[in-house]
């Protein structure tokens, strides 16, 4: 678990300088200001004092696995039979220990939800048939993404029992996700790699099958406060561009089929005028054009 936290430490150390976030949506979030790599240095730093407690002590937690790291539908091929004829995209695949490995796939999982957290069979609610078209859509669209998530863990459970067992081990997913956010490449984003170390700390005495000493880092109140709700911010950001990406049929890196670029294009500048017209004054209206995210941008600035 250290290996990705120093080889992002040692690259910040070298490399890194403020800079505005990647996404444009989580400007506001920082006060339109460039975000100093210093504080993503320090959670850096804090993710490796906890890093080798985090290891767990069981062998067949530990056993190595080969794994793609990016099962989403643009990288499976499948036939009109409905077989899958060939899986695409291995350059990023890593052999990891397993319980860094056992996930639901990004592309399925519906971590944060509630239902999906705990396994419930996934049901549109009873007063659905009343509700307006747009509720009705993002019910539809919550119901989706449950049964997704929902059908991964019960085949898996069937199919691939070794995985299974380890996804629900140990609260595996917390380190999971801890691994993951640590080895990202730092975007401007000084709060997500803060947001899973408190939570990791929330539920510390959780370990304690493993004999975990107490944590050696901590955050005070305030910081905690502050940091919770901008995550909450920027998750909620994440919800609207993956909406947005939705409605125009780009995926997460921008890649859109060519055969709908045109109508992607065209959807994308109607969505734009829709949200220009809304604006309630011209400081709004500059705001929103220097934001939007489906613009081409500079890295430098």
């Amino acid at each position: 678990m250290r290996a990705v936290g120093e080889r992002e430490l040692l690259w910040l150390k070298q490399y890194g300088a403020p800079r505005y976030p990647r996404d444009p949506l989580y400007k506001a979030f920082y006060d339109g200001q460039k975000v100093d790599p210093q504080l993503q240095i320090s959670f850096l730093e804090d993710y490796l004092k906890i890093a080798p407690l985090m290891v767990p002590k069981q062998d067949d937690l530990n056993a190595p696995c080969f794994r793609h790291p990016d099962l989403s539908p643009n990288n499976i091929f499948v036939s009109e039979s409905g077989e899958i004829t060939g899986v695409i995209d291995w350059q990023h695949a890593t052999i990891l220990p397993i319980f860094l490995q056992a996930k639901v796939p990004r592309h399925f999982q519906n971590y944060g939800d509630e239902d999906s957290e705990n396994f419930r069979d996934p049901e549109l609610p009873s007063n659905f048939k009343s509700m307006t078209e747009d509720e009705k859509q993002e019910e539809m669209e919550r119901y989706r993404r449950r049964q997704v998530h929902y059908f991964y863990i019960g085949f898996t459970s069937k199919l691939n029992k070794p995985h299974f067992h380890a996804m629900g081990k140990y609260h595996l997913v917390l380190r999971n996700q801890l691994f993951d956010i640590a080895g990202r490449p730092w975007e401007g984003d000084n709060t997500s790699l803060q947001a899973q170390l408190i939570k990791t700390l929330e539920h510390w005495a959780d370990f304690d099958e493993d004999g975990l000493p107490p944590p050696p880092i901590g955050y005070s109140e305030t910081d905690i406060t502050s940091c919770l709700d901008r995550d909450s911010k920027q998750k909620s950001a994440d919800a609207q561009m993956e909406q947005i990406r939705g409605f125009i049929g780009v995926n997460i890196d921008g890649w859109v089929p060519l055969d709908t670029f045109d109508t992607a294009k065209e959807k994308s500048n109607i969505l734009k005028n829709e949200m220009l017209q809304s604006a309630e004054n011209e400081d709004e209206r500059r705001d929103f054009l220097e934001n939007w995210p489906l613009q081409d941008h500079d890295e430098i600035d």
